[in-house]
């Protein structure tokens, strides 16, 4: 991102923010949160039903989750999907 997304609310994103942030809708972070997929890590206040995402915790794991290229990408054959034509099959027999 070149832009650091700064919260609302101030030290704390909330779900929608967070779901911004990411990329993704609310559901699917509800999804992704229910499925033990790993995101960053959150704080559940005792007696509070709503989920807060501390703002450090949260970009220290963007900056975890950071890819670098190392090796160019290999030209990869697509698979086709389905039957072949036959015009595909008689080259091949050939």
């Amino acid at each position: 991102m070149t832009t650091e997304y700064s919260p609302k609310s101030g030290k704390y994103y909330t779900d929608d923010e967070i779901a911004i942030l990411l990329g993704i809708s609310l559901g699917r972070l509800r999804n992704k949160l229910s499925a033990g997929h790993p995101l960053p890590p959150r704080i559940q206040p005792p007696g509070c039903r709503n989920r807060l995402w501390s703002c450090e915790a949260v970009h220290e794991w963007l900056a975890q989750c950071t890819v670098t290229a190392t090796e160019p990408l290999r030209d990869q054959t697509i698979k086709q999907r389905g039957r072949p034509a036959k015009q595909a099959g008689s080259v091949r027999r050939s």
